[in-house]
């Protein structure tokens, strides 16, 4: 089982290999929510933080097309990255699969999807969090993308 690339902002399912879920804090003060570490509030600065978990869908706010990757960039290039924002307020960047540029429109409802790649220097496999375009279901029962 692959451990998460990052365990404070992907907690993994113990029950389910290709599930997990985005965590972060909210502010107990004025209610703002982060993703990810905190150590105080990024709003009004109380550190009076308590841990969250977010939605595993949100809507595209912004992408982009990556052709010069990051160096150990173990996917394949050109690659969308986007940028989405959670239902709680916080905005997650990942790449973004199964979906072309020509596909995509701001406002789109994305959902958040787990998988498995190896890490840069060994065999290990790290789980990383993606989006992909949420599949609707229209009143006629038609999948649609």
């Amino acid at each position: 089982m692959p451990t998460s690339v990052d365990p404070q902002r992907l907690k993994l399912s113990p029950d389910d290999e290709g599930a997990g879920v985005l965590i972060g804090f909210e502010c107990r003060e004025c209610k703002v929510k982060v993703f990810g570490r905190a150590t105080f509030c990024q709003s009004c600065t109380s550190n009076n933080l308590e841990p969250m978990e977010f939605s595993a869908s949100g809507s595209l706010f912004s992408y982009t097309i990556i052709r010069v990757p990051p160096e150990g960039w173990p996917g394949p290039v050109p690659y969308l990255l986007g940028e989405v924002e959670l239902p709680e307020g916080p905005h997650v960047l990942a790449e973004i699969i199964e979906s072309q540029e020509s596909d995509l429109t701001i406002g789109r409802p994305m959902e958040l999807v787990i998988r498995s790649v190896k890490a840069l220097r060994s065999d290990e496999e790290r789980a990383v969090y993606k989006w992909r375009p949420a599949i609707s279901v229209p009143a006629n029962g038609k999948a649609k993308q």
